[in-house]
């Protein structure tokens, strides 16, 4: 198992993770475009905006902090079995990291922006240590404008027995499709 820092430096890219960085502001983030034409992505931003807590006490990012409703436990439940959703922090970071140079990549050969909307989905329980939300602040400024974070009122043990039906711990997962990022904002309640 790696450590956060040993994942980056794997991937080679430590120095300029914050190349395309943007600070996450839930106010002009662009949701998938499922959600833009149906028309919920206001009312999402607003469900998200309505409840808000700082990462870590001294964090500069504020998230969205989110119920783990019946639709939503679905929605992962489902997402976890056909293979869309990615488990841990180092192999989500890992993940990110790759996509990351994927999409410099494609900017650079077709010089168009790419990657400008929100693609991913960061869950997270609320029982983690002030170094796991460091990281996971890292994370979620270091692959904005495409990675949205959002606090849940959970802990990792019971996301674990939720997502694998086993007693296991899992503090962090990431929806990495589309379908499954766009259903489970939709599973967000107004307060």
């Amino acid at each position: 198992m790696w450590t956060f820092f040993e994942a980056v430096r794997i991937c080679g890219a430590f120095a300029d993770l914050f190349d395309e960085a943007h600070p996450m502001n839930l106010s002009d983030i662009r949701f998938p475009r499922q959600l833009e034409a149906d028309e919920t992505a206001e009312t999402i931003r607003e469900a998200l905006m309505a409840r808000t807590v700082r990462l870590w006490p001294g964090g500069d990012l504020d998230v969205a902090r989110i119920a783990m409703n019946d639709p939503l436990k679905k929605v992962l439940q489902d997402a976890r079995l056909m293979g869309r959703i990615r488990c841990g922090f180092e192999t989500v970071s890992v993940r990110l990291e790759s996509e990351r140079k994927g999409i410099m990549n494609v900017r650079e050969r077709r010089g168009v922006p790419y990657g400008d909307r929100v693609s991913r989905l960061l869950l997270f329980s609320n029982d983690g240590a002030e170094r796991f939300y460091r990281h996971i602040e890292f994370l979620l400024q270091a692959h904005a404008p495409r990675l949205l974070g959002c606090l849940l009122d959970i802990d990792g043990c019971a996301l674990g027995n939720l997502l694998t039906g086993k007693d296991s711990r899992i503090k962090l997962v990431m929806a990495e499709h589309k379908d499954v990022v766009s259903e489970a904002l939709r599973t967000i309640q107004p307060t």
